[in-house]
This record gives structure tokens, C-alpha cells and sequence, in this order.
């Protein structure tokens, strides 16, 4: 009884925290988008990040190419989802203002992960065509959207 409850709990949260990921890597999406069409180049900082399988070539594409792009996709999806499934299980237990900062949190662990810790394999890619500032900016819309669809998920929860 016990293990189906704790599997039952950890598969709800596992379920939040993809749809959380998946928010955040839209509203990332978009705004390595408009990055990338500020400089005549929509698609290029999202291609950056098949360079974790398509090596300098992805950092060049600067149009749509399926296997590029759609990697990119893939990839940047995922990183998403996994930071949305760690917010899920650190928001869980919390209440209030600690669970209100608790995205602010994981926008700064993936920011400091990705820019001083992976080894550059691993790194986004976008890093390598962004200002630092514009950088910083994808990291805070990762809180931000990440924090929305907390308090959204939060909400319905509150409903049912």
C-alpha cells in the first residue's frame, strides 16, 4: 500500500514537472527566437544547441535544416523538462515565499550549471552567439516561466 502511494506521488510530481519543463522551454524557445531575429538570423541560437551532436556546423546553420533544427528542438526540450521535473520535486513539500523563490532557485542552479560547470560539450550553445546579457536573460525567462506554471499547476491543484 505504502509503495503505491509513494509511486503514485512521485509519478503526479514527475507528470508536473514535464509540464512545467515544457512551458519553459517554450517561453525560452521564443525568446531565443526573437534573439536570433533581431540579428537577421531567427533560428540560429536555438541550432546552437545541436552542437551537442552536430559540432560547429550547428553554430553556423542560421536557417532551418531538420536534422539541426529539430535536434535543437529535442534537446532544448529536454533540458527543459528536466529542470521543470527538479522544480517539481523541490517545490513539493513547500509553502509560501519558499516555495514562490523556489523557481527563482532553479533559474540560477541551471544558469551556474551551464555556464561554469558543463564541460562545453554540454553546454547550450546559444552562449556561444549571445551577449552575456542576453544570456542572463534566457536564464531569468527559464524562472519566470517556470515560476507561472508553478503557480498555475498550484492553482489547479487548489480546484480539484
Amino acid at each position: 500500500m505504502r509503495d503505491t502511494f509513494l509511486s503514485r506521488v512521485s509519478e503526479n510530481l514527475l507528470r508536473r514537472g514535464i509540464g512545467l519543463g515544457i512551458i519553459a522551454g517554450a517561453a525560452t524557445a521564443g525568446t531565443l527566437l526573437g534573439f536570433g531575429h533581431a540579428r537577421g538570423a531567427t533560428l540560429q541560437p536555438l541550432n546552437a544547441v545541436a552542437h551537442m551532436f552536430a559540432g560547429s556546423r550547428a553554430f553556423m546553420t542560421t536557417g532551418f535544416q531538420p536534422m539541426i533544427t529539430g535536434g535543437a528542438l529535442v534537446l532544448h526540450f529536454l533540458s527543459n523538462i528536466l529542470w521543470g521535473i527538479v522544480l517539481a520535486f523541490v517545490a513539493a513539500p513547500l509553502t509560501g515565499r519558499a516555495r514562490a523563490a523556489a523557481p527563482i532557485g532553479v533559474g540560477i542552479l541551471a544558469y551556474l550549471l551551464d555556464r561554469f560547470v558543463a564541460p562545453n560539450q554540454l553546454r547550450p550553445g546559444f552562449e556561444e552567439l549571445l551577449s552575456s546579457g542576453e544570456v542572463t536573460f534566457i536564464y531569468v525567462v527559464l524562472a519566470a516561466a517556470l515560476a507561472a506554471g508553478l503557480w498555475v499547476s498550484s492553482r489547479q491543484l487548489s480546484h480539484d
